[in-house]
């Protein structure tokens, strides 16, 4: 084997070597941020705030109807927000004691 071949076969196995690290990199990183996102835990059933700007854009609202969608929207908002978690045992203080009382 000659020199020229020999760093021939040097600089190929190296390259191999470097195309493998680069695919274990990015198999790690996939996995990395897989599992950094989370679901989005404010995910409502109904309609968003930008849901109704943007059908009242469209001129699918009037004035009025996006007005008290509105509202709905944000009386909903605020009592969601005074609404202890659930599981802390907050809300089981809030109310009156479970079974009989003798």
């Amino acid at each position: 084997m000659t020199v020229v071949e020999s760093r021939m076969a040097t600089v190929l196995s190296m390259s191999v070597i470097l195309i493998g690290l680069v695919l274990v990199a990015f198999v790690a990183v996939a996995q990395v941020k897989k599992r950094m996102v989370r679901p989005d835990d404010t995910a409502t059933l109904g309609f968003t705030l930008s849901d109704l700007r943007a059908l009242h854009r469209e001129g699918k609202m009037t004035d009025a109807e996006f007005e008290k969608a509105k509202q709905l929207i944000v009386v909903a908002a605020a009592k969601a927000s005074r609404q202890p978690p659930r599981g802390t045992g907050a809300e089981r203080r809030s109310k009156e004691p479970d079974g009989p009382t003798l």
